[in-house]
């Protein structure tokens, strides 16, 4: 008889021990019984006979997770504080009509100029490598070269984009060059076109899986190369258990394969820059110069913008327009005692919906109708504290009656049949203006836009976290980088911070030197951080527990940032408490969080959100 730790997929439990008659190799998925309930398993590893009565495996089936897959999600148990039954569920398994990758000979076409071919170059001798390239300055080109070159060699590539936002225009260049040999996953794709995609990798017929983070864990087989598009961006990050960052993951996964790792990004982090080789690829082939122009005033749809949103239309061109915040407000106030509207589940404003005369809570889904009356007061009546996307289309429906808009936030891009039409009818220029969140800054080629403006980057400026600055700028530079692509544009910014965006707006690498020596030893990338979060419908139990764990992690040598109430001390109607600490070793963070051996909490290791 043998013997084998096996773990339960998706489940928050440790390795389990069951008998066989058979040898399984490591990395195989069985079916077993877990509480008179079949469930799939992987093979972890041989063991010893346990001193306790052990289960049969009921069934070996023909999928398996591949040694590096294992690997990875191993990295992913210890650093990211999970169990590898967690780790594993990330990761979609291979089957045994497995095929073996062969050299191609695929020829793109792709010239570059000779500054790409010294990017080129540049990364080529590199194994993880940042491509710092201006807006236009032709970064794609030299992904397709790469990935051209890892195919015909016999590799296989994984192409990591931030959101499915990217996927229509990208997933049109990649098909272009490479044919069938593209795939392209996400989530919001059928069963049948997931399934397809699958069968695809399986066979060796699909050799670039380009996608969201979930992409990076897909069966494919001699891994050569793995390019993180737009690496600087949040999303990358999960925002879930494990709380693993997809970046980092496809530098780890990289290594764990022998293959190369290129991250992209015209406004690159700032962990990037210090921690990576980096070739600076400057200037733009698109013609068209920018002219920037700051108002200094609050966010506002004023006659000087309606002005010019005009006045492009008018010549044929297109806008964009830039807010950080979807739905009408972001908060209502009372006018009289100056309450919000909280949900009731949740320590968060709600949000106006005036399409369907609603207010919504975007943390939990709770909705209820419009009331302007303050509960709080009994008289007062509610206002608005800050414009977002709809309210931004009301204004310029009332002004500009004749001139087609549309919204470009998540309340409007439900599915990628919503994304590819929008996207499409603008290219066509049945839409003049587009308004819309961060999705309008995700890589998208719009031709014929010769006027950005950007609303709301003081809101994200005041943001009570390290990274605020980096964030603001990154957005203008990332917006403004949408326009003027074939001709002269005109970028309109309304802040009362002018004066930082002017100094750094023409030299995003100065920005980055600065941000280093700001922030010393106390901020990353100069030290590393982990946030512990206790979450409990009970009160106080979630406070004890945020206690006790801060008084054990006193003596463990590192430093406690603080700790108390979360930021937004209530979701789904769970109380919220975390503890902050750091350390410069991130070694010596999970030894002391290790060190408690508590399960009440849940582990953000470099976290880049503290809300």
């Amino acid at each position: 008889m043998n013997y084998y730790e096996i773990a339960i997929i998706g489940h928050n439990l440790g390795a389990l021990t069951f008998e066989s008659n058979e040898e399984i190799e490591e990395g195989r998925v069985v079916e077993v019984e877990v509480s008179r309930r079949s469930k799939e398993g992987v093979i972890i590893k041989k063991c010893e006979k346990p001193a306790f009565k052990t289960n049969p495996v009921k069934e070996i089936t023909d999928k398996y997770y591949s040694k590096e897959q294992v690997e990875l999600a191993r990295f992913v148990s210890s650093y990211y504080v999970c169990e590898l039954a967690i780790s594993l569920s990330l990761f979609e398994p291979f089957c045994n009509m497995k095929a073996e990758c062969e050299k191609a000979n695929i020829r793109t076409g792709v010239r570059l100029s000779n500054e790409q071919i010294k990017a080129y170059e540049f990364i080529s001798q590199k194994e993880v490598s940042l491509l710092f390239g201006d807006t236009g300055s032709g970064k794609t080109e030299i992904y397709i070269k790469a990935m051209e070159d890892a195919v015909n060699s016999g590799k296989s590539v994984i192409f990591l984009i931030p959101e499915i936002s990217l996927t229509p225009q990208m997933l049109k260049r990649l098909k272009a060059k490479f044919g069938d040999l593209v795939g392209i996953w996400h989530s919001r794709q059928s069963k049948k076109s997931r399934n397809t995609m699958l069968e695809g990798l399986y066979s060796g017929k699909i050799r670039i899986a380009a996608g969201p983070r979930s992409a990076l864990f897909l069966p494919l087989n001699n891994i050569g190369l793995i390019v993180v598009d737009e690496e600087h961006d949040d999303s990358y990050k999960s925002s879930s258990s494990p709380r693993y960052n997809a970046k980092d993951m496809a530098i780890t996964y990289a290594k764990i394969c022998g293959a190369k790792c290129i991250l992209g990004s015209a406004t690159p982090s700032l962990a990037s820059y210090k921690n990576y080789p980096y070739f600076r690829l400057k200037n733009s082939f698109f013609s068209g110069k920018k002219e920037f122009v700051f108002e200094a005033k609050e966010t506002d749809i004023d006659s000087f913008i309606i002005s010019n949103i005009e006045k492009t239309v008018q010549k044929g061109s297109q806008a964009i327009i830039f807010l950080p915040t979807r739905a009408n407000f972001k908060y209502m106030v009372c006018k009289s005692c100056g309450k919000g509207v909280e949900c009731p589940f949740c320590s968060v404003s709600m949000s106006l919906h005036l399409n369907d005369s609603t207010m919504k809570c975007h943390y939990c889904g709770y909705t209820q109708k419009i009331d302007y009356s303050c509960k709080e007061c009994g008289h007062g009546e509610l206002g608005v504290f800050r414009m977002g996307t709809q309210e931004a289309i009301d204004r310029l429906a009332e002004s500009l009656p004749a001139v087609s808009v549309k919204k470009f936030d998540r309340d409007e891009i439900t599915t990628q049949k919503k994304l590819e039409s929008t996207l499409k009818e603008f290219e066509e220029k049945k839409i003049s203006v587009l308004v819309g969140t961060q999705m309008l800054s995700k890589g998208h080629d719009y031709h014929d836009v010769k006027l950005a403006v950007i609303l709301g980057l003081d809101s994200i400026l005041a943001q009570n976290d390290f990274r605020a600055r980096e964030r603001a700028l990154s957005l203008l530079v990332q917006i403004s980088g949408r326009a003027g692509r074939k001709e002269d544009a005109k970028i309109i910014v309304q802040t009362l911070n002018g004066e930082f965006f002017k100094n750094y707006i023409a030299d995003y690498e100065l920005f980055l030197k600065d941000e280093l020596s700001i922030r010393g030893s106390l901020y990353p990338p100069h030290i590393r951080m982990a946030r512990l979060l206790f979450a409990d419908k009970n009160r106080e139990r979630a406070e004890s527990n945020m206690r006790h764990i801060a008084r054990k992690l006193e003596n463990t040598g590192i430093e406690i940032v603080g700790f108390g109430e979360a930021p937004i001390n209530k979701i789904a109607e769970k109380h919220r408490f975390d503890i902050l600490i750091r350390d410069p070793s991130a070694t010596k963070l999970l030894s002391a969080i290790y060190s408690v051996d508590d399960k009440s909490f849940e582990v953000d290791m470099d976290p880049v959100s503290f809300s």
